[in-house]
C-alpha cells in the first residue's frame, strides 16, 4: 500500500517537473512575444512604475483585464525582468496543469495506465506548450481554471466557497471571459453540494457565491464604460451563423490530434485549415460525443445518476458551455476565431473526459485492452515528438517578437541604440514597443499625448505597409521631418527636440 502511495506521488511530481523542464526549453532564448504581450508588459511596467494601468501607447487598457500585467509588475518589484517573470509563470503553470490533471483522473478513480496515459498527454501537449512558450494570458487562467474545478469538486464548506470566490474572480482579471466558466463550475458545485446541504441550500450557497465574484466584475465594467464607453474595449462581430465558428473549433480539434496546432488571425475560418485537421477533427467530435453517451448510459442504466463522475460531469460541462459561448460571441459580439489560443482552456478538460469515458467503457478482453493502451502510449509518443521538435525549435529561434531574427533586424538594432530619454513614435506601436520596452510609444493620432512626453527628443519609427493594390500607405506619415535612419522596411523621423511643437509635422 505504502509502496504503491509513493509510486503515485513519484508520478505526479515526475511529470510536472517533466513540464517545468519543457517549458524552460522552449523560453531558452527568451518567450514569445506578440501584440497582446506589448500591451500586457506595457501596462505591467507602468503599474509597476507608480503610473497606472497604461498600455503599449499610453492609454488605459480596457479591452484586456489587468491580472497577468499585474503579475508582471510583481515581478518587476521583485527585480526581474518582463521575460523571467514571464518563463518563472509558465513554467508553475504548467506544473499546475499536470498535478492537477493527475489529481482529478485520481478523483475519478480510473485505472493506473489510464491516468499515466491521460496525464502525460497533457505534460506531453503541443497545443499546450504553444501558449507556455508565450507572454499571453492563457497559462495562468488555464492553471486557475485547473484549482477551479478541483475545489468546485470539494465537500461544503466555508473555505471552499470562499476560495472559489477568489479564483471566479482572479478568472476575470485574467481573461474577461472568466464568469463563463465560474458559471460552469458553479453548476456542478451545486449538484456535488446536494448531497450534504439539498438541492437548495446547495443551490443558495452555490448561487450566492456566483454572485457575489461579479460584484468586482461589475465595477471593472463600469471603469471600463467610464473611460471609452466599453465594457470590454472595441470589438467587432464576426457575423454568419454558429456553424462557421464550431466548424473552425472541430477543425482545431484535429490539429490537436495531428499534434500541428493552429493559430491565426482574426479572420481565420474552417477553410483555412489542412485537410488532415478536418478529417481528424470530425472524427474526435463524433467519437468523443459516442464516448460520452456511451459513459452516462451505462452508469444511468447500472448504478444511477449519482454514479457518473463529478469529474466528467465539470468537464463536460466546461467544454460545452465555453464552445457554445465561444460561437455566439464570434457571430455577435467579437471576431475571435476558435483556434488553438481560444480553446486551450478546455484542452485539459477534453483529455479527463475521453479517459473518463474510456475507462469506464473499456473492453473485457485482455487483448483488447492491450491493445486499447498501446494505441494510446503510441499516441502520447507521436505528441511527445512533435512537443519536442516544437519547444527546441521555439527555444532555438524565439516566437514571433521574439524571434532572433525580428530582434536583430537593423531598425531594431538602431532603436535599441537610442538614449533611454528619446521618446518614440510609430505606426506600429505595440510592434515598436517589444524592442523599445523602455515607456510607452504614441501613434500617428496621439499627438497631444506624445507632447506631454518628457523627453530629451522624439523620433517617428514608420514600418512601411501596402494598400492591397501594392501601392505604399502613407496614411499619418509625418512631413517635413529630416530622416535619421532608412531600409527597405522603415523609416526613423526626427521630430526634434521635445519642447517643439510637434503639430508642425502633421499640418
Amino acid at each position: 500500500m505504502i509502496a504503491r502511495f509513493l509510486f503515485r506521488e513519484k508520478i505526479e511530481i515526475f511529470f510536472g517537473l517533466l513540464a517545468v523542464f519543457c517549458t524552460m526549453i522552449a523560453n531558452r532564448s527568451g518567450v514569445g512575444w506578440s501584440w497582446d504581450t506589448s500591451d500586457y508588459v506595457a501596462v505591467g511596467k507602468n503599474f509597476a512604475d507608480g503610473r497606472g494601468l497604461l498600455d503599449a501607447t499610453g492609454i488605459p487598457m480596457t479591452v484586456r483585464p489587468p491580472g497577468l500585467s499585474v503579475l508582471l509588475a510583481i515581478g518587476d518589484w521583485l527585480g526581474l525582468s518582463a521575460n523571467s517573470s514571464a518563463l518563472v509563470l509558465n513554467a508553475i503553470c504548467a506544473s499546475i496543469v499536470v498535478v492537477a490533471t493527475n489529481h482529478l483522473l485520481r478523483l475519478a478513480d480510473v485505472r493506473e495506465s489510464t491516468r499515466l496515459i491521460a496525464t502525460s498527454l497533457i505534460a506531453l501537449s503541443p497545443a499546450l506548450y504553444w501558449q507556455y512558450s508565450m507572454i499571453w494570458s492563457e497559462p495562468p487562467f488555464i492553471a486557475i481554471l485547473a484549482i477551479s474545478i478541483i475545489f468546485g469538486l470539494r465537500q461544503p464548506s466555508a473555505s471552499k466557497y470562499l476560495v472559489l470566490f477568489a479564483l471566479f474572480v482572479s478568472l476575470f482579471f485574467i481573461r474577461y471571459v472568466g464568469p463563463v466558466f465560474a458559471f460552469a463550475i458553479t453548476l456542478v458545485s451545486t449538484l456535488v453540494d446536494r448531497k450534504l446541504f439539498g438541492a437548495l441550500k446547495a443551490t443558495i450557497v452555490n448561487l450566492v457565491t456566483f454572485l457575489l465574484s461579479l460584484l468586482p466584475v461589475w465595477l471593472w465594467l463600469q471603469r471600463n464604460e467610464n473611460l471609452d464607453g466599453t465594457l470590454t474595449g472595441a470589438r467587432a462581430p464576426g457575423g454568419g451563423n454558429i456553424i462557421g465558428p464550431l466548424k473552425t473549433f472541430a477543425a482545431t480539434l484535429g490539429s490537436w490530434v495531428v499534434a500541428s496546432p493552429v493559430e491565426g488571425g482574426i479572420y481565420l475560418s474552417w477553410s483555412d485549415y489542412p485537410a488532415n485537421t478536418k478529417i481528424f477533427g470530425t472524427i474526435f467530435v463524433l467519437v468523443f460525443l459516442a464516448l460520452a453517451t456511451g459513459y452516462l448510459v451505462l452508469r444511468l442504466r447500472t448504478s444511477g445518476f449519482d454514479s457518473i463522475s463529478p469529474v466528467f460531469v465539470i468537464g463536460l460541462a466546461i467544454s460545452f458551455v465555453y464552445v457554445g459561448f465561444s460561437a455566439y460571441r464570434f457571430v455577435y459580439f467579437e471576431l475571435g476565431p476558435l483556434d488553438n489560443r481560444m480553446m486551450i482552456p478546455i484542452y485539459m478538460s477534453i483529455v479527463i473526459c475521453s479517459a473518463i469515458a474510456l475507462d469506464g467503457l473499456r473492453p473485457r478482453s485482455k487483448i483488447a485492452k492491450r491493445i486499447l493502451t498501446s494505441v494510446f502510449v503510441i499516441f502520447v509518443l507521436f505528441q511527445g515528438v512533435a512537443t519536442a521538435s516544437d519547444i527546441n525549435q521555439f527555444g532555438r529561434d524565439g516566437r514571433y517578437w521574439a524571434a532572433k531574427d525580428f530582434i536583430d533586424l537593423p531598425i531594431h538594432r538602431f532603436v535599441a541604440s537610442l538614449p533611454l530619454d528619446s521618446s518614440l513614435m510609430s505606426n506600429q506601436p505595440q510592434q515598436l514597443f517589444s524592442i523599445w520596452r523602455k515607456s510607452s510609444v504614441f501613434n500617428q493620432y496621439q499627438l497631444d499625448l506624445a507632447q506631454k512626453e518628457s523627453c530629451s527628443r522624439r523620433l517617428f519609427v514608420w514600418y512601411d505597409s501596402k494598400y492591397d493594390d501594392g501601392t505604399p500607405n502613407l496614411e499619418g506619415q509625418p512631413e517635413n521631418a529630416p530622416i535619421v535612419y532608412s531600409d527597405e522596411m522603415s523609416t526613423v523621423f526626427d521630430l526634434g527636440q521635445c519642447a517643439s511643437n510637434i503639430n508642425f509635422y502633421w499640418p
